[in-house]
């Protein structure tokens, strides 16, 4: 077997092995530890690849139409089903092979089309086009999500945020969040799950009795908007404002989006000039 055709097996075997079986054991013999990841919707390393794989409904499915290989490099055409999302993913993937494992990647991504949507009139996978998802009657819908069901659902990302130099922060967070959660603090700007891990050490750090509280909670559909309350008093430099022993208490609005029952992300705005302003008085 030449080296092409090795690596072919070997990738082949490596995704039916991670997207089809879900065995993340047997799938880190296959993935390097040193994994480069290069798609922008998966986390840095081998960790933010099965991380977003297991946050995915188990209907998840690959399946491979084209395959070749040039050295050590690796290219795939395939199909991601069942993936949660209106449409499959059609997918071109680029792995770099090393040392028997899968080193490096790339990918594009492209919603499945349909045979009306089709300007060729060919299908974009395949020999023939995917039968088009049935609409979910009115009947069946599922359920927006309760008030009850919300305050669950958030209540880790705010226990991290009650003296969080006392808590494993990551943890909580870990609890509330899916791996690829985004937390907005401009509409452009966002933060992933582990850089919100530092920013919550690091003001726990300064405010050792932060205190942030759920004063309301409302839900449409998806959404959950919490209208919190933060209390505390600095000991070290806070927002470029020194330490004066007076404590702040400042109203915070978060928007959060959930998908598969955990946070996928949030838009959040806390009255910090306020705080800054009680602690100067």
């Amino acid at each position: 077997m030449s080296l092409a055709e090795e690596n072919i097996a070997l990738a082949l075997e490596a995704f039916d092995t991670l997207f089809n079986k879900r065995d993340y054991a047997k799938a880190a013999e296959f993935w390097s530890e040193n994994y480069i990841q290069h798609s922008a919707h998966i986390e840095p390393g081998r960790d933010g690849l099965f991380n977003l794989i297991r946050s995915l409904p188990d209907t998840l499915h690959y399946e491979n139409a084209h395959i070749a290989a040039n050295g050590d490099y690796v290219f795939l055409h395939g199909r991601f089903s069942g993936n949660g999302r209106p449409r499959a993913w059609i997918a071109a993937d680029i792995v770099r092979m090393e040392g028997g494992c899968l080193a490096e990647h790339w990918d594009v991504l492209q919603d499945e089309a349909t045979k009306e949507e089709s300007k060729s009139g060919l299908p974009m996978f395949g020999t023939s086009f995917a039968e088009p998802r049935p609409q979910t009657p009115p009947d069946t819908v599922a359920p927006a999500i309760t008030p009850e069901q919300a305050r669950t659902i958030v209540a880790p990302l705010y226990e991290a945020l009650n003296r969080p130099a006392e808590k494993d922060v990551s943890a909580l967070l870990a609890q509330a969040t899916l791996p690829d959660y985004q937390s907005y603090h401009t509409n452009e700007d966002h933060l992933s799950r582990d850089q919100l891990a530092e920013v919550f050490k690091h003001i726990g750090s300064s405010v050792p009795d932060l205190r942030w509280t759920i004063k309301d909670i409302q839900v449409l559909q998806d959404q959950i908007v919490v209208r919190g309350e933060a209390t505390g008093t600095p000991v070290t430099e806070f927002w470029g404002t020194k330490p004066t022993g007076k404590g702040f208490k400042t109203m915070a609005i978060d928007v959060f989006t959930v998908r598969n029952g955990k946070l996928a992300s949030a838009y959040h705005v806390e009255n910090w000039m306020t705080a800054l302003e009680q602690m100067r008085k």
